[in-house]
């Protein structure tokens, strides 16, 4: 006798299926999400509203109907009538709370007041993507926050983070006066998460890691093209406060401090050729930005320098790095005694230590004159790692 047939329920809320349980489909709430207190949501209110305006398949998350199908210019949201009747996507509402309450005023301070100001604010809610990538890095900030709700908050802070930059990219923008204030914001912000969530997520080893450091470094270049030609522009615009004071702290340092000036030497010693060399040298005088912050800046300042390098670095860098060529590790630990001196920033944490720690492991004794610095940053047992 054949089998019975019956239809599949795909109804369900996003939690149970995230879950893989059986959702009841109660609205608002369901029984398996009110029994265990978790956070309810579904799908069909947010594609409704997609559905009704386009003929094209349907998103496959909340995210994406709520941003993929706006128009660049939201300046007028209440002009659409399907969007009025959408309900509230909750989940939004709390990371955007989060975002203004918390996860901005760990920016730098300059960053802070312009992500604030009414004048940004009205072109962050203009810019979907922009938005989605501001509620992404409130969602990884949350994940740091709420261990219970870790993998509930990284899995939206990557869903925003996608569709933001799928949203980017189908709009084909030109650099101009109107998009180059959206485009740094973004720029900025993408920079910071994708820097934050590989310093988060390293419980799959050293070796993934590294694979994920260079993945994102890699990015870091796209977004350095994003900006190069516009910076006459942003002179001009809302965020000159901000470039500015950016300008000023990235051309007042001339020469390499005792630790660089070291680093630097035992490069040219190596005699590695002069391209390489010239790799080696413009990182490392790259990397002083970040070391001379750490050590004299005022505490919120540093975060900008450091985490600026990423975008700083050369190409060949990043394919030296990705090569784990150990001069190029041995230049990764330097930067990474910055970041263990920022470790009480919530995305860095204790990523530089083990970087560090790894870099050391990785490159053994022999290489003792080269970490010595980076080792004394962890204190005097890690510098004896470094020598045995």
């Amino acid at each position: 006798m054949p089998r019975r047939t019956h239809k599949k329920s795909r109804n369900g809320c996003l939690e149970c299926k995230r879950r893989h349980i059986k959702c009841d489909e109660k609205r608002p709430t369901c029984t398996n999400c009110t029994t265990s207190e978790r956070f309810c949501e579904y799908a069909d209110i947010f594609l409704s509203a997609t559905r009704s305006r386009t003929n094209s398949s349907p998103a496959s998350s909340p995210a994406v109907a709520a941003t993929r199908d706006q128009p660049s210019d939201v300046s007028s949201p209440r002009s659409n009538s399907v969007l009025q009747d959408a309900p509230v996507n909750m989940l939004h509402i709390q990371l955007l709370h989060h975002l203004m309450t918390e996860t901005r005023n760990t920016f730098h301070e300059n960053f802070n007041e312009a992500i604030s100001s009414p004048e940004i604010l009205q072109i962050c809610m203009s810019s979907p993507y922009l938005m989605n990538e501001l509620l992404a890095l409130s969602a990884l900030h949350l994940s740091t926050l709420h261990p219970a709700e870790q993998e509930f908050y990284r899995h939206h802070a990557a869903q925003l983070q996608t569709h933001a930059l799928t949203n980017l990219n189908g709009m084909e923008l030109e650099v101009n006066q109107e998009t180059c204030v959206p485009l740094f914001l973004f720029a900025g912000l993408l920079n910071m998460h994708l820097l934050y969530d590989v310093l988060i997520n390293k419980d799959q080893g050293f070796d993934h890691f590294l694979d994920q450091l260079v993945s994102s470094f890699q990015l870091h270049r796209g977004i350095r093209a994003i900006t190069k030609d516009s910076w006459g522009m942003l002179r001009e615009s809302p965020l000159k406060p901000l470039i500015l004071d950016g300008e000023k702290r990235f051309s007042k340092i001339t020469g390499l401090d005792p630790e660089c000036t070291k680093l630097l030497a035992l490069i040219k010693a190596a005699k590695l050729g002069p391209s390489i060399t010239n790799t080696y040298k413009q990182a490392i005088e790259s990397l002083q930005h970040a070391m001379v912050a750490c050590s004299y800046g005022t505490p919120g300042a540093s975060i900008s320098e450091i985490t600026a390098w990423p975008i700083l670095v050369s190409p060949e860098y990043i394919d030296l790095l990705s090569m784990r060529c150990p001069e190029a590790l041995a230049v990764l630990a330097y930067y990474a005694a910055c970041l263990h001196t920022r470790r009480d920033v919530w995305g860095f944490g204790d990523g530089g230590r083990f970087l560090i720690e790894s870099i050391i492991t990785c490159l053994g004794p022999d290489w003792a004159e080269w970490l010595d610095w980076p080792a004394r940053a962890l204190g005097n047992n890690h510098q004896e790692l470094a020598t045995s």
